[in-house]
């Protein structure tokens, strides 16, 4: 099963913080509803872009008109700047 987006970022944030469940587990349906309510809100949070995150994105337009590596540079913005 192809795993959304939403999905992506939720178990990302379960494997960040490692609870004693397996995220598998029936169990813990509440919890998965959980996670992936706070990654929809994650990424609703950074919808609009920062200026530097354009600029990144207009940049690997330029280059080679390729959306995911616009999306990457804008991403990796993104996340070198919350350091």
């Amino acid at each position: 099963m192809t795993m959304t987006m939403i999905d992506r970022a939720a178990r990302a944030m379960y494997d960040t913080v490692q609870p004693e469940w397996s995220w598998e587990d029936p169990e813990a349906e509440l919890l998965r509803q959980m996670y992936k309510e706070n990654a929809r809100a994650a990424i609703q949070a950074i919808r609009n872009p920062s200026q530097a995150m354009e600029q990144a994105g207009s940049n690997a337009l330029e280059c080679d008109r390729n959306a995911a590596r616009a999306w990457q540079a804008m991403i990796d913005i993104c996340l070198a700047t919350a350091v």
